[in-house]
C-alpha cells in the first residue's frame, strides 16, 4: 500500500521544516527502521526514519527546500503500485504522465499544499530541457512551456533557439564576449557588434556590479525562525537590562580549589555551572522571574529549568537543565556539559528545548563588558554574563586590583518590576562574592 511521507512536526512550535539530506534515491528500497532524510527545524535537526517499507517511487521535495508541515515530501509504494492520485496526473495519459514524471514536481495542490517549487519560483523543466539550455546559455525562465502541467520540454529550448534573432558582430567581439563570458544578446546595437562595444558593456557591466551586493541569501531554516522571534519579542516585550558589577575574586578561588576534584571525575567545572548553582537557589525566593507570561496568564513555576544559550554553526540553541534547583554542583556540571555536546553535535531531543522558566548567557569569551541580551519567551528574564577583567576598585577607603565581571539582567517590565529585578541581581552579586553561603 503506498505511503506518503510527510514533514513531521517535532516540536510544539514548528510551523515548517527544510529538508537537508536525502539517504535515499528514487528506485531505492526501505525497510522499516532505514533513515530517510534529515530535517531542520528552527530549533534542531533530525533524521528521520522510515516506519513502513517498500521502494522509494517519488522524492517531491528536494534539499534545501523548505515546506510546511505534513507537506508531501514523498512517496513510498510497492514496484507496480499506481501513485498518480497521491502526486497528481492522468494516469490514462501516457504522455502527460511521462512529462509530469520527467519534470521535478507537478504543480497540482496536494492536502492543500501547492506544489513545492511552484511557490519557491523554481521553473519545471525535464532533465534533457535543462542540459539543453545550459549548454545554449537560454534562460529558462523565457522560455514558453509547452509541456503537461507548464513544463518546459526539449523542443521548447530548440524553438526558442531557432526564434531568436541572430546576433551580428566582428571575429575579435566574438573572441572577447567568449573570453569574458558576456552574453552578445545583451550589448543594444543595431549593425555589427565590435570590440569596443564589447569592451565599453564589460565596463559598464563591472561599474554596475561594484554598487550592488556580491552575495545574497535567503533567510531558512533556523534562522529565518531566530529572526522572527526576535522581532516579535522585541516588539511584544518592554525589556529594561540592569547592570551590576560583581568582584569574583572569591569566586575564582573556589572555583580553582574545586577543579581538580572534578576534574578527577572526567569533569569540567565553569563559571556558568556555579552561576547557575546560585540560580537554582534564587529562582525559587523571586518567582516572578521564574515565570512565564503568555497573553494575560502568568504562571508562576515550582521548578527551575535553565536554558543556557549555545552558540552553534546556523544560529542559537537554548536547551534547559530541568530541575536545577534539585541538583548538586557536580550534576549541574555534567547536565550543563551534556547538552552543549548535543547541541553542537545535532543530538538534543525536542524536549530539551521547551519548558525554560530562565536563561542565561555567556559572551565573556569574546571580551564583552555589557551587552543587552533579549528575553526567550514566554520567559520573563534572562541573565548575561561577560567578561572578567582585572580593575582598581576602592576597598577600605585603599584602591586595590580585583577581577571584575558585569552581570546584565533584562526583564519583562510589564511583569518585574524595576526594583525586584535590581533587589534579584543584588543577591546574585552577593553570591559570587561570598560563595561560601552556597553551602547550606
Amino acid at each position: 500500500m503506498a505511503r506518503e511521507i510527510l514533514m513531521p512536526k517535532l516540536g510544539l512550535t514548528m510551523a515548517e521544516g527544510t529538508v537537508t539530506k536525502w539517504f535515499v534515491e528514487e528506485g531505492n528500497n526501505v525497510k522499516v527502521g532505514d533513515k530517510l532524510f534529515e530535517v531542520e527545524t528552527d530549533k534542531l535537526t533530525n533524521e528521520i526514519i522510515a516506519d513502513t517499507e517498500g521502494i522509494v517511487r517519488k522524492i517531491v521535495v528536494q534539499a534545501g527546500e523548505t515546506v510546511p508541515v505534513k507537506a508531501l515530501i514523498g512517496v513510498v509504494a510497492d514496484e507496480n503500485e499506481d501513485i498518480s492520485g497521491i502526486i497528481g496526473g492522468n494516469s490514462g495519459d501516457k504522455e502527460e504522465k511521462k512529462a509530469a514524471n520527467t519534470a521535478d514536481i507537478s504543480d497540482v495542490e496536494v492536502g492543500g499544499v501547492k506544489s513545492v517549487r511552484e511557490n519557491y519560483d523554481y521553473i519545471l523543466a525535464t532533465p534533457y530541457a535543462k542540459k539543453l539550455s545550459y549548454e545554449k546559455g537560454i534562460d529558462l525562465s523565457e522560455v514558453e512551456a509547452t509541456g503537461h502541467s507548464g513544463v518546459i520540454l526539449a523542443k521548447d529550448v530548440e524553438r526558442y533557439q531557432n526564434d531568436k534573432p541572430k546576433i551580428k558582430a566582428t571575429p575579435a567581439a566574438k573572441k572577447m564576449a567568449s573570453e569574458n563570458n558576456i552574453d552578445l544578446s545583451g550589448i543594444e546595437k543595431h549593425d555589427r557588434i565590435k570590440k569596443a562595444d564589447v569592451e565599453g558593456y564589460a565596463a559598464r557591466t563591472k561599474k554596475a556590479a561594484c554598487s550592488q551586493p556580491t552575495e545574497t541569501e535567503k533567510a531558512v531554516g533556523m534562522r529565518k525562525i531566530i529572526a522572527e522571534r526576535m522581532r516579535a519579542n522585541w516588539v511584544a516585550t518592554p525589556m529594561v537590562t540592569f547592570n551590576m558589577e560583581a568582584d569574583m575574586t572569591e569566586f575564582i578561588r573556589l572555583r580553582e580549589k574545586l577543579k581538580p576534584l572534578y576534574a578527577a571525575e572526567g569533569l569540567k567545572l565553569t563559571y556558568n555551572h556555579m552561576i547557575m548553582k546560585v540560580l537554582g537557589k534564587l529562582l525559587m525566593k523571586y518567582r516572578h522571574l521564574n515565570a512565564s507570561l503568555e497573553d494575560d496568564t502568568i504562571t508562576y513555576h515550582n521548578y527551575v529549568n535553565l536554558g543556557v544559550a549555545v552558540d552553534v554553526e546556523k544560529g542559537l540553541m537554548v536547551p534547559n537543565v530541568k530541575g536545577l534547583e534539585t541538583m548538586t554542583l557536580k550534576e549541574i556540571a555534567e547536565e550543563t556539559e551534556t547538552l552543549i555536546e548535543n547541541a553542537r553535535t545535532n543530538k538534543l531531543n525536542p524536549d530539551d528545548l521547551f519548558n525554560g522558566t530562565f536563561t542565561i548567557t555567556n559572551i565573556g569569551m569574546f571580551g564583552m563588558d555589557s551587552f543587552t541580551p533579549i528575553i526567550n519567551r514566554p520567559e520573563v528574564a534572562i541573565l548575561g554574563i561577560n567578561r572578567i577583567v582585572d580593575k582598581p576598585v576602592a576597598i577600605d577607603k585603599r584602591v586595590v586590583v580585583r577581577p571584575m565581571m558585569n552581570l546584565s539582567l533584562t526583564t519583562d517590565h510589564s511583569l518585574v518590576d524595576g526594583a525586584l529585578s535590581a533587589k534579584f541581581l543584588s543577591e546574585i552579586k552577593e553570591f559570587i562574592e561570598n560563595p561560601y553561603l552556597l553551602i547550606d
